[in-house]
């Protein structure tokens, strides 16, 4: 079995070329031997008609010397002569001529007849080819054969032929060689870097610069190497920031747990350090059901339940929800909420507004305005969330919505913690609802997120 693809790719493209020269070379050569017999044909029958020409111009005690003249004048052909009364002449006597004409056809052709071999099947005795015609001279009946003293023309055109496809399959053998190296040569690379990928390696850079499909795969095999390497890198990162998320609450909840054990502390202190172990609870119960939720997302197996839904009322509530924490930083909200329908799963929709909520909150100055806009038309529902915050970056803008990311430092300094988690769940759950999400964002000026739901989603209403 042959294994590599150079020699698959090598052997296919030469039989194809062989059998192509092969058969274009058979349709050639029949052409040409059809058309060359022809006209060989017809050069041989007007000799003959010259040389009997010649015969009958001159003495019958000089036609042994007159074919021997005829022949020479002739060159390229070969004259035989036969009697009715068995002489025989040759244009060239003494030598053992080339094209035996066998006695039968003699007669046949003494007999009043006319001879030609290229009507018929080639002759072994004759292969050149010869044709013979019957004349009357000096009372006598005679028979006259011209053939080509040479090898047979269609057979020197099947030497070179054959001689001009061996030298063709050579040359084009070693191109196929060098063509099948061409194409294979990408392929190893290829292989190579996909192997450096399945074993944990990202960094590959395939210095592929062909244009066709090999250039183009190898160009998405770099990028696909690139993003996991980013993948690879936020993964890490993530795990640093869990990690320092898990270890940080339970270090403070072993902590006052121990302090809790001490003799002395009075009531007061002690619902103080239970408040705080409850609050790093919550923490750690935030962390673990944000990372389960998107596992569930991930496998296609959070419950999606779509069913009429009054939009406008559900961002109150969540708007309502989260008052403690904007009325905390004295945070203008501004609502432009339209009655509006829709067929959703309200309690991951309900997900995405409180992550949104939270973000605008979290990176909004104190002061500043959270404005919420819901918008219906013939096409989509519309739902914005716009702050005036601290904005995003555009190298950020990239980036923000995927898992395990965070922003910049002047982001998640803000006072408040995080995974990492909330925008790559808002962006799971719009995708379940077939909606779009659209970011906009200026350092120091603002965020705006809006997402569209299709029309679609109120046809079950």
């Amino acid at each position: 079995m042959i294994r590599t693809l150079y020699l698959r790719i090598a052997i296919v493209i030469f039989i194809v070329v062989w059998c192509s020269l092969a058969l274009s070379s058979l349709m050639f050569s029949h052409y040409f031997r059809v058309q060359l017999n022809d006209r060989v044909e017809e050069l041989l029958q007007n000799a003959a008609k010259l040389v009997v020409r010649l015969i009958q111009e001159t003495e019958p005690q000089q036609l042994g010397q007159t074919v021997s003249i005829a022949g020479k004048l002739n060159r390229g052909q070969e004259l035989q002569l036969f009697s009715d009364s068995d002489e025989r002449f040759s244009s060239v006597p003494g030598a053992k001529t080339k094209c035996v004409i066998p006695p039968v056809i003699v007669n046949e052709v003494l007999n009043g007849g006319s001879y030609s071999s290229f009507q018929g099947e080639e002759r072994e005795d004759c292969p050149q080819g010869s044709v013979g015609t019957a004349f009357e001279y000096s009372g006598k009946l005679y028979a006259l054969f011209v053939s080509p003293s040479g090898p047979a023309p269609i057979r020197r055109i099947e030497f070179l032929d054959f001689r001009n496809l061996s030298t063709i399959l050579l040359i084009s053998s070693f191109l196929i060689a060098l063509a099948a190296i061409y194409l294979v040569r990408p392929l190893k690379k290829i292989t190579k870097a996909t192997r450096k990928i399945a074993g944990g390696d990202f960094n590959v850079q395939l210095n592929i610069r062909q244009k066709d499909e090999l250039g183009q795969l190898a160009s998405s095999i770099t990028h696909m190497a690139q993003e996991l390497n980013k993948m690879e890198k936020m993964r890490q990162e993530f795990v640093s920031n869990v990690s320092h998320d898990i270890q940080t609450p339970l270090t403070s909840i072993r902590g006052f747990s121990k302090l809790l054990q001490q003799d002395g502390l009075d009531a007061q202190d002690k619902i103080g350090y239970l408040k705080l172990i409850e609050s790093e609870s919550e923490r750690l119960s935030r962390l673990s059901e944000n990372l389960l939720k998107l596992a569930s997302l991930d496998a296609d197996q959070y419950p999606h339940q779509p069913r009429p839904l009054q939009l406008d009322e559900q961002l109150r509530r969540c708007v309502v929800a989260t008052e403690p924490l904007w009325s905390a930083k004295q945070l203008d909200i501004e609502l432009e909420l339209p009655p509006v329908r829709l067929s959703a799963d309200e309690d991951s929709l309900g997900q995405v507004w409180t992550n949104l909520l939270h973000n605008a909150i979290k990176f909004t100055p104190s002061g500043g305005q959270i404005t919420v806009t819901l918008h219906e038309d013939e096409r989509q529902v519309s739902v914005t969330v716009a702050d005036t915050g601290i904005g995003i970056s555009p190298e950020d803008q990239q980036n923000i919505f995927r898992r395990f990311y965070k922003a910049d430092s002047s982001r998640h300094n803000s006072g408040w913690s995080g995974s990492g988690l909330g925008l790559a769940i808002v962006q799971k759950i719009v995708g379940l609802h077939k909606g779009r999400l659209t970011l906009v964002s200026q350092l120091h000026e603002g965020t705006s997120i809006r997402i569209d739901f299709p029309k679609e989603n109120k046809k079950s209403l």
